[in-house]
C-alpha cells in the first residue's frame, strides 16, 4: 500500500484519489499476471490425445475443447495418449443442464481401460467402451480426465452419446389399471376423452372419426393402447413442438407392438405414421409411412417388459425448402385405420421421443 499512497500524492488536488484506487491496484498487479501467463506457456510438460476419425479413418490429434460423439448402440473406440509425465485417467458421468427434466445420472456407462503402448511413437492406447441406450436416446455426457497431479496439468475430453431432446414422453403420468397386470387386461383403462384435466394438459390428442362420438385411444398404466376389439382403430397425435422450427434433421422414435390374444390369435399389425404441417421422411421424401409391427407373448411372466423388445421404431425427418418443418409440425400414428373392414388392429405405444440431430450426428444411429 505504500506504493499506492506515494502515487496518489501526485494526483491533482481537485481529484478524489479513492476513485483511482481500483485502477492503480490493477496496474500494479499486471506484471504478476504476465509472469504467471509466461510460466504456463513455458511449461515443459505436455499431454496430447489422438483418436481415429470415424468418417476418414485417419488418426487425428484432438483439440483442447473437442468432444467425441458416439452412437446410441454399445461400442468402443481407442484414444492414444502421448505425454512426458506420469498421468492417470478418470471417467465421470454427468447429464447436461439443458435437458427438459431432471435425470438420474447413470454411472459407469462409459469405461476406460489401458490396452497397450507403442514404444515407437511413445503413445499409450486406451479403449473407451460404452453401454447401449435402450429406453431412449437422450443425450448423456461423460468426461474423461487425463491428469498429472504432480505438476497440476491435464486434458479433459467430453464423450457425448445421444441427442438433444425436443419431445420426451414415457407416459408415466398415466396410472389407469394395474402396474402388474397383463397389457391385455382392460379393467379401469381410460379413453383419452375421459382423462383428467391435468393429463390433458400434456396436449396429446386423438381424432374422433366420422360418425363416432369418441376417440378409441386408451390410457393404461404408463403406456397407451390404440383401438379396441370392436373394429375401431385410433390415432395418437403429438403436442406442438415449437423448438423444432430451427432444426434441419429430426429423429422420431417410439415403441409400438401389435396386439396378441392369450390363445395366440393376432390382430392386424399395420401402423401408419404421418408428418403433419411440414417436414418429410428423409428416405422416401414423403409425409406418410406404413409399417408392420411385431407381436409380443402375452403369456410371458415378464410381458410388461419383454413386450417392447422388438418394438422400437426410428425415423429420420428432414426439413426441405419446399416442405420445411414449422412450429405447427406434429407427428401422428394410426393403428390401421379409424374404421377397420376386417379384424382388429390394436396397438400398444410407449416412449415417444423427438430428437434434434446436428449434421455430425446424422450417421451415428445406424452406424
Amino acid at each position: 500500500m505504500m506504493e499506492i499512497n506515494l502515487l496518489c500524492k501526485h494526483l491533482p488536488k481537485n481529484v478524489k484519489w479513492r476513485r483511482w484506487l481500483p485502477l492503480l491496484t490493477l496496474f500494479l498487479l499486471l506484471p504478476s499476471y504476465w509472469s504467471c501467463d509466461d510460466s504456463e506457456e513455458g511449461r515443459n510438460e505436455f499431454i496430447s490425445v489422438s483418436h481415429v476419425d470415424n468418417q476418414t479413418g485417419e488418426k487425428v490429434e484432438m483439440k483442447p475443447d473437442e468432444a467425441l460423439n458416439i452412437p446410441p448402440k454399445a461400442g468402443q473406440l481407442s484414444i492414444f495418449v502421448k505425454t512426458n509425465t506420469n498421468y492417470s485417467v478418470l471417467v465421470q458421468s454427468k447429464v447436461p443442464a439443458n435437458e427438459q427434466e431432471e435425470e438420474e445420472v447413470i454411472e459407469n456407462w462409459l469405461k476406460a481401460e489401458k490396452v497397450g503402448r507403442n514404444e515407437a511413437t511413445g503413445e499409450d492406447e486406451w479403449h473407451l467402451a460404452w453401454e447401449a441406450q435402450t429406453k431412449d436416446y437422450k443425450r448423456r455426457i461423460a468426461t474423461v480426465s487425463i491428469t498429472s497431479p504432480e505438476v497440476d496439468y491435464g486434458r479433459f475430453i467430453n464423450i457425448r452419446q445421444g441427442f438433444t431432446t425436443r419431445l420426451g414422453e414415457d407416459f408415466e403420468w398415466l396410472k389407469y389399471g394395474s402396474s402388474t397386470a397383463s397389457p391385455n387386461v382392460t379393467t379401469n383403462e381410460k379413453l383419452i376423452g375421459d382423462w383428467t384435466e391435468a393429463q390433458k394438459e400434456y396436449q396429446w390428442s386423438s381424432t374422433i372419426a366420422k360418425e363416432e362420438d369418441k376417440a378409441y385411444c386408451y390410457g393404461k398404466f404408463g403406456f397407451i393402447r390404440l383401438g379396441d376389439d370392436q373394429g375401431h382403430g385410433a390415432d395418437l397425435i403429438t403436442p406442438y413442438i415449437t423448438d423444432i422450427v430451427r432444426d434441419s434433421v429430426l429423429l422420431v422414435s417410439f415403441d409400438a407392438v401389435a396386439y396378441t390374444e392369450e390363445d395366440g390369435t393376432k390382430d392386424n399389425n399395420k401402423l401408419v405414421i404421418n408428418i403433419l404441417n411440414g417436414g418429410e421422411f428423409a428416405d422416401t421424401h414423403t409425409t406418410t409411412k406404413t409399417i408392420d409391427l411385431d407381436y409380443y407373448d402375452p403369456l410371458d411372466p415378464d410381458v410388461l417388459t419383454t413386450m417392447w423388445n422388438k418394438g422400437r421404431h426410428n425415423f429420420y425427418v428432414v426439413s426441405p425448402p419446399e416442405r420445411p418443418v414449422t412450429a405447427n409440425t406434429k407427428f401422428q400414428i394410426i393403428g390401421g385405420d379409424y374404421t377397420l373392414t376386417t379384424g382388429n388392429n390394436r396397438v400398444f405405444v410407449d416412449n415417444f421421443y423427438v430428437y434434434r440431430l446436428d449434421d455430425v450426428y446424422y450417421y451415428l444411429l445406424d452406424e
